[in-house]
């Protein structure tokens, strides 16, 4: 799997996956038309505007001349996107989630139902429950991998006690990423250097396995230059590895 078009470098196999740090837009559509071409995904993020808005604005160049056509547009059809509004929708959506061979004896939400469990699972910028500033707005033979992509869980904190004695303990906030790496067997940052002026970034990708003391397991390097797309004259984004 891969989160660049081709030629970019491939994953290694993973049972889940975190993302965070700057990434780019597109990385978890990339991911979710990288599947195997019987697979399904299923995608949840907060937001359905600021979603469409970062893909809209960032213009991947490759996704804008090839995600509709041929095996791609099959491809995407088998990737359902949902918008949970606020953490508690969140959970009720996982926790309702079933497949029509359930059985029988267990209660069925129609909207819920899928026809089959997916192959990919994608929780897409969960942080935005907890850092945004208006809280109001709103399984089968083949295992499912489970990826998140949160390009600001590195900035989250939540309050912690380490053994909480009386009523003036103060809780201190520690960040969460620490924590949620545990439960990852993989996780990846990137790292993103602007540029002074509208030229190219040049970004950079660090892919570690948990309980691997020798460092980092791949690291990736590439530049995301704007330019006319394949087969119109509007400015696009493109990937060029270095």
């Amino acid at each position: 799997m891969r989160l660049f078009p081709e030629p970019a470098p491939h994953l290694p196999r993973f049972r889940n996956l975190l993302m965070y740090g700057p990434y780019h837009p597109s990385a978890p559509i990339h991911l979710c038309l990288s599947m195997a071409p019987a697979d399904k995904a299923i995608l949840l993020t907060p937001s359905r505007p600021l979603f469409l808005d970062g893909l809209r604005k960032y213009n991947d160049q490759w996704l804008k001349s090839y995600s509709g056509t041929g095996s791609m547009a099959s491809i995407s059809s088998r990737v359902n996107i949902f918008y949970p509004p606020s953490p508690k929708h969140l959970v009720a959506m996982l926790s309702m989630f079933r497949i029509h061979e359930v059985s029988a004896s267990v209660p069925v939400d129609p909207k819920a139902t899928i026809d089959v469990a997916p192959a990919l699972l994608i929780l897409h910028e969960p942080s935005a429950y907890f850092l945004s500033q208006e809280e109001d707005d709103p399984l089968s033979s083949s295992p499912t991998s489970v990826v998140v992509f949160d390009s600001k869980l590195d900035q989250l904190k939540f309050p912690t006690l380490d053994e909480p004695d009386g009523p003036d303990d103060v809780p201190r906030p520690e960040s969460v990423l620490f924590f949620v790496q545990k439960y990852f067997e993989l996780w990846g940052t990137f790292q993103a250097h602007e540029p002074a002026d509208l030229g190219s970034r040049t970004s950079a990708f660090i892919l570690c396995r948990a309980g691997d003391s020798s460092g980092s397991e791949m690291s990736w390097r590439w530049s995301e230059v704007p330019g006319k797309g394949f087969n119109d004259c509007n400015e696009a984004t493109r990937f060029v590895w270095s």
